[in-house]
């Protein structure tokens, strides 16, 4: 990255724009989430500044190097499985090098490109002067502050490449259409009811050897057909049992039929909604040879199948059906306007909110942090929240939020309040799932709040310092998950 050609006699500072970063990068941590730098893949940080995420992904065991203009300016820009162009497009004030630099990085890019930029709401908006399409800052450095929606087009636009988001102001672009397909299908939620195996001694005797094929049974909601499952897990079963078919015989006498019929129903409304948000995206997620096979044992046809995905999605722009089907779902809890979901029950809802929010996470990606989500049912909005260390704080407060307008495609962060004033969770098990291995403790906290008054001004307790006062005044403690009388020496 050349410097641009100033358009005023103002030298702009763009090494200042590079943090001292004590953890990876938001984009990179949430690649590694996202399972896009597996073992052994190569990562090149395109602009590393201080070179952070470089020494962190190396203490990783990952192959990882990096180039920046102005600390390291002499390293080898090489093409790499993962490259990251992180906040680099909103530092650079020309906008013919702005382009230049992305088509830089996409062009070293063996495999997927990740690019993030500062985005509206996000943090603290910087003070300056309006310079080019972006600021002037105090200190001297330009940025470009970008809608999610406007980033997305921005790179689409210079690449000719789809994007594919990642988290509000990150995208993914990928060299393969197939890894983009299976990132768009993991991004369906999956739940399996719990296991009921009753003993039997042929099924212990050889319980390890059966265990892919128990699993690939599990997700699939049928046995595998040749060349499935791996080559040495078939070996294992066959080995152990004789076949796969009698594998297949094995598991299921020792499970119920009920247990199946749960399986197969959970497979068929994850295909459809995996159907369903392939159209949103005008693409056909079934290239992949393994979810057409799912979709012909499943369904009388494949092009039945689609028929009713594309009734669901159809079905999830409609306020009505999305209250009457919040109303009917098993978990979250429900609100005069939406209803609030822990993120990891999100299979267990009804299929129509399942589309509904997956097309919410592929226009804003999925942030990390988030468990708790919002969706409307008189709105065509979603939004993502982030409690602080939800499971282990009984009341955790709000860390950030975003929100997201599907109809609007419109991404907004939601600036956080200060300490004290962010709104705190409380009944925790109303929004997990029923399920969740601490739904009683969380509930018997909550009937022991409710027991002695705590719920009887909700606006008032809204707040960190508001439930802290309320706690005081009523001479109570929360430790850990249980309500305690503070004593007189405390």
């Amino acid at each position: 990255m050349r410097k641009g050609t100033p358009t005023t006699d103002i030298q702009i500072q763009r090494s200042r724009t590079a943090l001292a970063r004590t953890a990876l990068s938001r984009p990179v941590a949430g690649a590694l989430a996202d399972q896009l730098i597996p073992e052994g893949s190569t990562v090149f940080d395109y602009g590393c500044g201080r070179g952070d995420d470089v020494v962190r992904l190396r203490a990783l065991g990952v192959d990882a190097d990096g180039w920046d203009p102005a600390f390291r300016p002499n390293a080898v820009r090489r093409p790499a499985d993962v490259v990251n162009l992180g906040y680099v497009v909103n530092v650079i004030e020309d906008i013919d090098e702005r382009r230049a630099a992305l088509l830089a990085a996409w062009a070293l890019a063996t495999r997927v490109l990740i690019v993030s930029g500062r985005t509206f709401g996000e943090d603290r908006a910087p003070a300056g002067v309006s310079h080019g399409d972006g600021l002037l800052t105090g200190r001297r450095t330009f940025q470009k502050l970008y809608t999610h929606t406007e980033l997305g087009e921005w790179v689409e636009q210079v690449t000719g490449e789809r994007a594919y988001a990642a988290a509000p102001g990150v995208f993914y672009l990928f060299r393969d259409l197939d890894d983009a397909q299976a990132y768009v299908r993991s991004r369906v939620a999956i739940y399996r009811p719990r296991r009921q195996i009753d003993t039997l001694a042929l099924y212990e005797t050889h319980r390890d050897a059966l265990e892919p094929l128990f699993t690939f049974m599990t997700v699939h909601a049928r046995a595998p057909r040749a060349h499935e499952l791996p080559d040495a897990d078939t070996a294992g079963v066959t080995d152990a049992v004789g076949s796969l078919a009698r594998g297949t015989r094995i598991i299921r006498s020792v499970t119920s039929a009920a247990y199946w019929e749960d399986v197969s129903t959970q497979r068929r409304n994850e295909l459809l909604v995996m159907l369903a948000l392939g159209r949103f995206r005008q693409e056909d997620l079934l290239r992949d040879a393994t979810t057409r096979t799912d979709v012909r044992a499943l369904f009388p046809s494949a092009d039945g199948a689609r028929r009713d995905a594309d009734r669901l999605l159809l079905a999830c722009s409609d306020p009505a059906l999305r209250q009457v089907n919040a109303l009917a779902s098993k978990v979250g809890r429900i609100s005069p306007t939406s209803l609030y979901v822990h993120a990891p029950a999100l299979a267990e809802l009804p299929p129509i909110l399942q589309v509904f929010e997956v097309c919410a996470r592929l226009l804003s990606g999925a942030s990390i942090g988030v468990n708790i989500i919002r969706l409307s049912y008189v709105a065509d909005e979603v939004e993502y929240r982030a409690y602080e260390r939800f499971e282990e704080t009984a009341h955790p407060p709000l860390s950030f939020s975003a929100r997201v307008r599907i109809g609007k495609l419109d991404v907004r962060w939601i600036a956080p309040e200060a300490v004290g004033e962010r709104p705190v969770l409380h009944q925790k098990e109303q929004f997990v799932s029923p399920e969740h291995s601490r739904r009683e403790l969380y509930a018997a906290l909550s009937r022991a709040e409710q027991r002695a008054g705590l719920y009887d001004e909700p606006d008032r307790i809204r707040t960190e310092a508001g439930w802290a006062k309320t706690l005081r005044e009523r001479g109570l403690m929360v430790a850990g998950h249980r309500l305690r009388r503070v004593r007189g020496d405390v």
